[in-house]
């Protein structure tokens, strides 16, 4: 079964500006996961970007950049899925090249490791799953999370009471976040379900540290500290 990695790279970025070309202990953001993905196990790495500065960035760490990403994939809004399927249909239509599974990454996760990604792909391959993300562990339980309604009150947001095993954070599953480090999706079931979660879903759970996922500058300086810690 044949993988591809798809690194999703575009040049805005409203809460961090130029977030994927900005240095992060001397490296571009964008170079840690396409370092990342080429020490993998992937067939092919090739990132989807409408920023010509990043598309230098990703040749020079070694990334396939085959395209430039059309304007309106990459507007603020614009899907994962439609972005993955026309890169999907870029490798198919114009290369002759199909793919078993695509691998859906992202350069906000740059302390993330070959492994993660090879574990991804690995339970596709060997179990029934059609998509298999990274996620860690959730420290704050969402049945103790509240959300305020229109009349301005505060309610549990899964509308749960506050008593029996919700009062003891050692009584409840551990929630998962996706992390965004990878996605392995089995292309057949991505096609027909048009849902990056294809189901059925299977998880590897992350390190927190290497979980640190950048939004904004504060989580750019955090992992500053922490990249300096991991390769201290």
């Amino acid at each position: 079964m044949r993988a591809l990695g798809i690194i999703m790279a575009r040049g805005g970025s409203k809460r961090l500006p130029r977030k994927n070309t900005k240095l992060l202990n001397g490296v571009p953001l964008v170079a840690y996961v396409v370092r990342t993905a080429l020490a993998s196990r992937l067939d092919r790495v090739i990132v989807t970007t409408d920023d010509d500065e990043i598309a230098a960035i990703a040749r020079a760490a070694g990334a396939d950049v085959p395209f430039m990403r059309p304007e309106h994939l990459a507007a603020d809004y614009a899907s994962d899925e439609d972005i993955l399927t026309h890169a999907l249909d870029f490798c198919r239509d114009e290369e002759g090249r199909d793919y078993d599974i695509i691998v859906k990454l992202h350069p906000t996760t740059p302390f993330s490791l070959p492994d993660h990604i090879d574990v991804c792909v690995d339970t596709i391959k060997t179990s029934d799953a059609n998509c298999c993300f990274t996620v860690r562990e959730v420290s704050e339980p969402p049945q103790w999370m509240f959300v305020l309604d229109e009349k301005g009150q505060a309610r549990t947001l899964l509308g749960n009471r506050m008593d029996g095993d919700a009062e003891h954070t050692q009584l409840l599953k551990k929630p998962l976040f996706p992390t965004g480090a990878a996605y392995a999706i089995r292309v057949t079931a991505f096609r027909s379900q048009h849902q990056v979660f294809a189901e059925p879903l299977r998880v590897t759970v992350m390190d927190s540290l290497r979980a640190i996922d950048i939004d904004d500058e504060i989580d750019f300086l955090v992992a500053e500290q922490v990249g300096r810690r991991l390769n201290g």
